[in-house]
């Protein structure tokens, strides 16, 4: 392929839907133009375009239909958003098993991975549960998972299962996905050093078109890279209840590090240099580690602070459903007997995603070489007591 070119790419949006009207608010195009830019500086990207070209192309694709289903139906952009619970925790400290006990509360709307990945047209109640989009998403986990089966014992994957809005985010080409999937140095800089504009106005855009037809109640969310805008994210929803779960940061980079290995191995694994354990290491260490001292510095303004819970991996992990419990409480959320008999089927099951424990060396992402219990200082005065944790991976 020649090199990408974001002005073409929005081209072939516009003749494969037939579409070209982008809305008033186009801040998308600086992260797309961004993570152009990302791929064409890597020594590997004759490698990649292709599978980047079609991703981006999808993805424009969708905000263009997402505009014409609001000129069609401008009812779409009065739906509200009320305190929305959101899970902000770090990757690999108990955010998803924690966001996947949430989304089984009854009252509770947690966008699903089929869903998310294609919005438009918007999801109906009445079919919700057997949607042709859901079929060929899981198809799509099922090939991802036989390529690299190793992946199903670092995190749980399905179409029907609740998606994190790190892929919302992609809509606005402001997701860590697209370096956990393509490495792009430059852009995961660009995306840890900036807070891009715009970026909640897509993610408030793709809810509304969710609970439009299909099921309604308290939107229940996830997403780590939130604590690089908290600020970001209260001014688009003041209301929100969030809660930060928290782990010794040494044993999230060599997990999450791990795992973006193994992601990246199932979409190219010809591609070695994508792949080097200590490059991963480093890249999540900057990224997440910078994520953890800002949200500390955010979390200083009393009228961020007073929004959060914070809860030990430990406790997650040990003592799930008073967890969940300590949660409503604080927030006082309504709790139901039909949620708690959730919880407690669900719980019963354990954690384990049936494909075996998360297995990994730390030595071969050389975390000691990394210092990491001389870093995070301020976040360690805080938070350093709900740290200690003897739990597996």
């Amino acid at each position: 392929m020649p090199p990408l070119d974001a002005k073409a790419l929005m081209q072939d949006a516009c003749r494969a839907t037939g579409l070209t009207d982008w809305g008033a608010d186009r801040s998308f195009e600086v992260g797309l133009a961004r993570l152009i830019d990302a791929v064409e500086a890597m020594p590997l990207a004759a490698s990649l375009r292709e599978a980047v070209a079609g991703q981006a192309t999808a993805l424009l694709a969708t905000r263009l239909q997402l505009e014409a289903d609001a000129k069609a139906h401008p009812e779409i952009l009065e739906g509200e958003i009320r305190r929305p619970l959101i899970v902000v925790g770090l990757p690999r400290t108990g955010t998803t098993w924690l966001f996947d006990l949430l989304a089984l509360d009854p009252g509770a709307r947690a966008p699903l991975t089929w869903e998310v990945g294609a919005p438009s047209p918007a999801p109906e109640l009445a079919t919700f549960a057997t949607d042709p989009r859901i079929a060929p998403t899981q198809a799509g986990i099922d090939a991802m998972l036989a390529a690299v089966p190793e992946l199903a014992t670092m995190h749980p994957f399905g179409a029907a299962m609740p998606a994190e809005c790190n892929a919302i985010l992609q809509l606005h080409f402001a997701s860590s996905n697209f370096w956990a999937t393509y490495h792009v140095p430059d852009y995961i800089d660009w995306l840890t050093e900036v807070r891009p504009e715009g970026v909640m106005n897509t993610h408030r855009r793709v809810l509304q078109q969710l609970q439009w037809k299909g099921p309604r109640g308290r939107w229940t969310l996830k997403s780590p890279p939130y604590l690089l805008m908290l600020e970001d994210l209260l001014a688009a929803y003041p209301d929100a209840c969030l809660v930060q779960t928290h782990r010794e940061p040494a044993k999230m980079v060599a997990s999450l590090a791990n795992m973006i290995r193994a992601l990246r191995r199932a979409r190219f694994p010809e591609l070695v240099a994508l792949q080097d354990p200590k490059a991963i290491a480093r890249s999540v260490l900057a990224h997440f580690g910078e994520a953890l001292e800002r949200s500390v510095v955010s979390r200083q303004d009393p009228r961020v602070d007073e929004r959060f819970l914070d809860i030990a991996y430990r406790d997650v992990v040990a003592d799930p459903l008073g967890s969940v419990r300590r949660i409503y409480q604080h927030f006082d959320l309504p709790w139901s007997a039909v949620f708690e008999d959730r919880l407690t089927a669900h719980i019963g099951l354990g954690r384990s995603t049936g494909h075996g424990k998360h297995v990994y060396d730390p030595s071969e992402f050389e975390i000691d070489a990394l210092g990491l219990a001389d870093q995070f200082l301020q976040y360690r005065e805080r938070f350093g007591d709900l740290l200690e944790d003897e739990a597996a991976a």
